[in-house]
């Protein structure tokens, strides 16, 4: 039992591989806004959105989706935690690193 609870102290839990590859799953499912990202965005370095049209474009998948959208703070918020940086060009807010698709800038975003 001692030597359980030291190996516990200095190496943690360590799951088996299929229990944290279906953790690993299971949140990737969950995760509304890589879902987001990946059906209405484009990202790679170098894009560059403008933050109104992302956060449009995020509010109308979300309702489609049944989804709450939650605030624009907790968008920024998001946007930053996946890696996409705030950032100004010309004056514009807006975030790096990720673009809208081509045909998704339209007001309804329905394209």
């Amino acid at each position: 039992m001692i030597e359980g609870c030291l190996a516990w102290q200095q190496e943690g839990l360590n799951p088996p591989a299929i229990a944290h590859d279906a953790t690993e799953a299971y949140f990737a499912q969950e995760d509304t806004f890589a879902q987001w990202v990946e059906e209405r965005c484009v990202t790679a370095a170098g894009q560059w959105g403008i933050g109104a049209q992302l956060w449009q474009s995020w509010n109308a998948w979300t309702e489609a989706n049944n989804e709450r959208p939650g605030t624009r703070k907790a968008f920024a918020e998001a946007m930053a935690s996946h890696g996409y940086p705030a950032k100004k060009s010309q004056g514009v807010r807006g975030y790096a690193g990720i673009d809208l698709k081509p045909g998704r800038r339209a007001c309804t975003d329905e394209a």
